[in-house]
């Protein structure tokens, strides 16, 4: 593969680190909305400005991916189960299986330390990516990324507390939208980055990017509940993980019910004579 002739470029690096069949330039293709810059355009791989000079990126082995998996799935069933602190029982809630783009393309966002979410990061095969991203700090090199991953994933999840039973934040509470995205019903595949840096020169902080699938997406619901678990699950159920549908269970992660979006909504105001005074425009809410 000919990546001198590309100087760094994103579509180099993704070449590299991808199958050839995944490699998308990401600057010449429009991938999201309001012409956003996607994470990949010019991105050569360098670390963010936010990063200490020691900023290391955390490979990711079998081990930990694997680790991953297990953890959102073992929290997606328990929440579809229809027995866990009021939620309804999810009637076809995907399994989350890993992919190497979105793992590429979490890489990329966090090696900028980033306390936002990035602008853009939608493939060619997923067109409604969403992110959930943290740090967690600690005073001594000794803890493992498997423990940092457990602490971070866990407190991702222990929102759930501060959810109502549809799933939506407790009227002037906190946000809940990292334990919402763990439950997209779509996110049928998820990709992680891990990163590593001193913090004022005393303190060691871990981020985490992951990249998923789908998103919540306006008013769609995070997932359809039934009577019984996985009760729409074409394909059958998962072996360990019962509450959620088999793997190969196929899924359009990709449609938009427009209903769920608010829109733009034009209101007219009219004088004595009938005739429009001036016109309005605002969102529904």
């Amino acid at each position: 593969m000919s990546c001198w002739l590309y100087t760094l470029s994103a579509l180099c690096i993704l070449a590299n680190l991808l199958a050839p069949s995944v490699a998308w330039n990401y600057c010449s293709e429009h991938w999201c909305k309001e012409a956003r810059s996607h994470i990949a355009c010019n991105n050569n791989g360098s670390y963010g400005r936010s990063c200490s000079k020691e900023a290391e990126l955390r490979p990711l082995n079998v081990q930990l991916r694997n680790f991953i998996l297990h953890k959102i799935n073992f929290y997606r069933n328990k929440v579809a189960s229809g027995n866990f602190s009021g939620f309804a029982a999810a009637h076809r809630m995907a399994s989350v299986q890993w992919d190497p783009e979105l793992a590429t393309l979490a890489e990329l966002a966090v090696k900028q330390c980033p306390r936002q979410p990035d602008e853009c990061r939608n493939t060619r095969r997923f067109k409604h990516v969403g992110q959930i991203l943290g740090h967690v700090i600690f005073s001594t090199k000794r803890y493992s990324d498997i423990q940092l991953l457990e602490h971070k994933l866990g407190n991702w999840f222990r929102q759930y507390k501060r959810a109502n039973s549809q799933l939506n934040a407790v009227e002037g509470g906190p946000d809940i939208t990292s334990f919402r995205q763990l439950m997209q019903e779509r996110a049928t595949h998820i990709g992680c980055g891990i990163l590593r840096h001193v913090h004022r020169h005393r303190w060691h902080k871990q981020f985490i990017v992951c990249n998923f699938a789908r998103e919540n997406i306006g008013r769609e619901p995070v997932y359809g509940v039934a009577t019984k678990p996985a009760s729409g699950c074409k394909m059958g159920v998962n072996p360990k993980f019962p509450n959620l549908c088999a793997l190969h269970e196929a899924y359009d992660v990709n449609v938009v019910d427009h209903l769920a979006i608010p829109r733009l909504r034009i209101k007219l105001k009219y004088n004595e004579e009938g005739m429009h005074s001036k016109a309005a425009a605002n969102r529904t809410l």
